[in-house]
């Protein structure tokens, strides 16, 4: 099996191996040069080199079984009957033999380039049918070929670094396509990888409130509805109103009140001039860690201090909390991690976090530009 190598490294060896064979067929006499003929030298050997360069790229991915062999050998004596043909008809820009390397050319990008030239083989057809009658036309009249013979080399050689920048355009698309389905596929699998411990407490304390028939029951129930529909159906979005994620703060925070006997100091000031569109579930990561890991470890004085403030240029969300420094876990949990990981996917270079623990209190400051 060959290496994988990458596009630009096959430019390079395409170069080289283009470089190397012309130098060596020049030398055994195969072929001559006229150096005087820089445009012509120019097409033909960039042409030859975007080739090599195609061959090496998609080299990998050619499996030589006997149909691709077969494939090889076709186009080999295709060619080899082309020139034997060339050589008996004796006539000097036959457009006989012009038109069979046009399609000696398109069964070789057929084979190296598949995908390629299935989309786009109507337009190639369309090219080059025309530039072969143009050229035909041309060597009707061989007094007028000789004056234009460098127009007429130059109408079979143009099309080719055309088709080359429409294929390395559709190459960059392709990537950029891949990036972005890549990019949101992680994206739905860190959002998909909230914490369940609020879940899993927040039953436990319902089971527990409907044991003792409590009259806050109904309403847990309602809220963590409310909660799991936005988790299910909103968090899905690419994005969502600025909002309704406030709305989905304030039914967690309404819960973990309800949860908690010893009711914690929970201050949450919003303030939106814009109702802007934001990432979903983008704050309940630092929130639902200033409970698990401040509140739930307080035995008295809890508090949690929330601001979220959006303005024309940007987006403002600090949240801090104290704890208690004896029960902190050394290890830190994947929950930031997500977050910082979600932030460089979504908002590249645009985006401030800043993650701070000053003797018992912590501290997440997150700043979102707006585009």
């Amino acid at each position: 099996m060959f290496p994988k190598i990458s596009f630009f490294k096959a430019l390079g060896w395409g170069l080289g191996v283009t470089i190397l064979v012309t130098f060596l067929l020049q030398r055994m006499g195969f072929i001559r040069i006229d150096f005087d003929e820089y445009l012509e030298n120019i097409l033909i050997l960039g042409s030859w080199w975007m080739l090599c360069s195609l061959v090496f790229y998609y080299i990998r991915r050619i499996r030589l079984r006997k149909k691709s062999l077969l494939r090889i050998l076709y186009l080999v004596l295709f060619l080899t009957g082309i020139l034997l043909l060339d050589q008996w008809m004796d006539i000097p820009d036959n457009p006989v033999s012009i038109f069979l390397l046009i399609l000696f050319w398109m069964g070789i990008a057929q084979f190296v380039a598949p995908v390629f030239f299935k989309k786009f083989q109507k337009t190639i057809f369309l090219v080059y049918g025309l530039v072969w009658i143009a050229f035909t036309l041309l060597r009707w009249n061989e007094a007028y070929l000789r004056e234009h013979h460098q127009l007429a080399i130059l109408m079979l050689l143009i099309p080719i670094p055309f088709f080359l920048i429409i294929w390395v355009f559709e190459q960059w698309k392709r990537i950029k396509d891949l990036e972005s389905q890549k990019n949101q596929a992680e994206l739905t699998m860190l959002k998909n990888q909230i914490n369940p411990h609020f879940l899993f407490n927040t039953l436990n304390n319902l089971y527990g409130l409907c044991v003792e028939k409590s009259d806050t029951a109904p309403e847990v129930v309602l809220k963590l509805s409310d909660m799991m529909r936005y988790t299910i159906y909103e968090g899905k979005k690419q994005e969502v109103l600025l909002s309704k994620e406030v709305d989905y703060i304030k039914n967690f925070l309404g819960l973990q009140q309800l949860r908690h006997r010893d009711e914690p100091q929970v201050d949450f000031e919003v303030k939106i001039e814009q109702d802007s569109m934001i990432s979903p579930l983008l704050f309940i990561v630092p929130v639902e860690n200033a409970f698990k890991h401040g509140v739930e470890k307080m035995t008295e004085g809890a508090f949690v201090r929330i601001s979220l403030v959006s303005e024309p240029e940007k987006l403002k969300f600090q949240i801090e909390n104290n704890f208690d420094p004896e029960s902190q876990d050394a290890k830190p949990g994947i929950g930031l991690e997500n977050l910082k990981r979600r932030l460089e996917l979504a908002y590249p270079n645009s985006h401030f976090l800043q993650i701070t623990k000053n003797k018992d209190v912590h501290q997440v400051i997150l700043e979102v530009l707006w585009s």
